[in-house]
């Protein structure tokens, strides 16, 4: 592929605040370890890794905006959690702002917050590193790292049932797609 991964790097140092910032180097590592034990081109693990929290400083209203002026519609849950947009409106501004038009990249970064019904691989791979990144305090997760290099479909699935737990434990607005993501996963297993 043979992007600058330090010039990136650079450029997402400017734009992140620095808490950010070292979660995305975290997730990048985290990303690259689950592709070399999946198969999954390591590079582009790193690179989505890295770069999946391009707009995630970015405020809720500059997000909302930035989000309108790219042309996204915003359902009722993004407009009360404008965080959920940071997702897609950092996918579209990676390819825009740095040029990276490789369209497995982008997807990993736009579907790492709330997911799809057609995850593939990297996708996966960067929604977990997300949440499994050493720096991440969250309860619960020890059991995630312990598998994240041993089955990548069940450690997502996993994944995304703490994330759905959270939302109801904690009384949060839950985003249509992510329940829809959720009876895919269990019609699955129920088949």
């Amino acid at each position: 592929m043979g992007y600058d991964i330090e010039l990136l790097k650079e450029k997402l140092k400017e734009r992140l605040a620095s808490q950010h910032y070292k979660h995305s180097v975290r997730t990048a590592e985290a990303a690259a370890r689950m592709a070399r034990a999946f198969g999954v081109d390591e590079e582009k693990a790193y690179l989505a890794g890295l770069l999946h929290d391009y707009s995630r400083s970015t405020s809720a209203g500059q997000l909302v905006s930035e989000a309108e002026r790219l042309g996204f519609e915003i359902n009722p849950v993004e407009a009360a959690f404008p965080y959920l947009l940071h997702a897609k409106v950092g996918a579209r501004l990676v390819e825009l702002d740095l040029n990276i038009k490789d369209k497995e990249i982008i997807s990993a970064i736009e579907n790492h917050t709330i997911g799809s019904t057609s995850m593939s691989k990297l996708d996966k791979i960067v929604y977990v590193a997300d949440m499994i990144e050493p720096g991440r305090p969250h309860e619960g997760l020890d059991v995630l790292r312990r598998i994240a290099l041993e089955d990548l479909d069940e450690v997502f699935e996993k994944a995304y049932a703490h994330s759905f737990e959270y939302l109801i434990r904690s009384k949060q607005l839950i985003h249509p797609l992510t329940v829809e993501i959720w009876n895919k996963l269990i019609a699955k297993d129920n088949v």
